[in-house]
């Protein structure tokens, strides 16, 4: 073992910078960076090009690792190799850059085993924190132990993950494109809302429910019931683990326990997400609505969840729930039920609905079966991940 500050050439933060400028140039940001370090390049940032004096300095290039050392205490630590980028970019002082001696350390191995810290909680260990905030210092960083192997093991154990990292890559892209097929098949059935040939007030297929909000005490952690949080439905796909426990003494009404085959949507959030649906699969018992969350009772039982939801996530709908969104606050905005129920929305026939239904269904089947393909190469790269850090690789 040696300490990983005797192998590299260079460890140093980026720049701050406040001011944007859409014909700058793009510094990567903590967004930039998913918590399972992968790249994410759909939101660039763009900073004037004199935002610094001496802006050379910052340019990252191929086998850079930036080191997210400012973030949320689980942010903190997560990082990215820094690939052949199609433009230059900066960084900003929320990451710590590091350059290997390339003789010493390969940098491929060094990201790996700085993923396989984050994973184990090393970084979250290492932080101090104030609100909201947590950081891990640079000493503190530098002064951790790596294990001291042969450059060509080193090549040898990186490239094992990263062809473990590969497969999870193309399930995960695989489970996307599957998310994306609902709105495909509907666009495709059904076309834009905007240029429905008939339409009727929503009020007229649903009305809509909610349940209470209700602060838990000491003891709730001996609840039998939990509630909702507005996150449980604003991925559009349904997360019962999103969920708080209900005080111990509090026993819902059946009325407000969450049922296999809802639609749920948050009636309060930010302005982009307000008015989320998510369609439930399945859930537990002793699940219940919070009064952010409402329930579609459907005003004729053969209305079709599957094809509401994907029509209230369609573009058109989302900027009209966006419209009626109402709120002194600079966030959470709240939608009216009495301006919702005079949304127009498209009318279409019950089979017309159902023939959707049974395409989704055929596609969620397949997600099911894809969601536990990305479990299992998930756990195969672990299981890597950890024999690679102790040895026995």
């Amino acid at each position: 073992m040696t300490a990983l500050g005797s192998l590299l050439t260079e460890v140093g933060p980026g720049f701050a910078c406040g001011k944007e400028d859409a014909d700058g140039i793009f510094q990567f940001r903590m967004h930039n960076i998913s918590k399972s370090s992968e790249l994410v390049l759909d939101k660039r940032r763009r900073v004037p090009r004199d935002a610094h004096k001496q802006l050379a300095r910052f340019h990252v290039r191929p086998g850079d690792i930036l080191f997210n050392a400012t973030n949320s205490p689980d942010g903190v630590g997560k990082s990215i190799l820094v690939p052949n980028l199609d433009e230059p970019a900066v960084f900003s002082n929320h990451f710590l850059r590091l350059r290997v001696h390339e003789n010493l350390l390969n940098p491929a191995y060094l990201w790996r085993w700085l993923q396989y810290q984050y994973r184990h909680g090393v970084f979250l260990g290492l932080t101090r924190r104030w609100v909201n905030q947590a950081t891990v210092s640079r000493d503190d960083l530098l002064a951790l132990d790596i294990p001291e192997l042969p450059l060509d093991e080193q090549r040898r154990i990186a490239a094992i993950l990263d062809h473990a990292d590969t497969l999870r890559a193309k399930r995960r892209q695989a489970l996307a494109h599957l998310d994306s097929l609902p709105q495909a098949i509907f666009h495709r059935m059904f076309g834009d809302p905007d240029d429905a040939t008939a339409a009727v007030p929503f009020g007229d297929i649903a009305t809509l429910s909610g349940g209470r909000n209700l602060v838990a005490d000491d003891s709730s952690a001996d609840s039998a019931y939990r509630v909702l949080k507005i996150s449980a439905v604003t991925t559009g796909q349904f997360r019962p683990e999103e969920s708080k426990p209900l005080p111990s003494d509090y026993t819902p009404p059946t009325t407000h326990l969450v049922r296999q085959g809802d639609l749920l949507m948050s009636r309060a959030n930010t302005a982009e997400l307000v008015g989320a649906v998510a369609y439930v699969h399945s859930t537990p018992d002793s699940l219940a609505l919070p009064d952010k969350v409402w329930r579609f009772a459907w005003r004729d039982p053969h209305s079709s969840p599957l094809f509401y939801q994907a029509l209230m996530q369609t573009p058109t709908i989302r900027r009209r729930i966006s419209r009626l969104a109402s709120g002194t606050g600079g966030s959470m905005k709240n939608i009216s039920k009495a301006k919702l129920d005079q949304m127009p929305v498209p009318h279409v026939e019950i089979c017309r609905q159902q023939e959707f239904a049974r395409l989704v269904c055929d596609v969620k089947q397949r997600r099911a079966k894809t969601v536990a393909a990305v479990a299992t190469h998930d756990a195969l790269f672990a299981s890597l991940q950890t024999r690679a850090f102790k040895g026995e690789l």
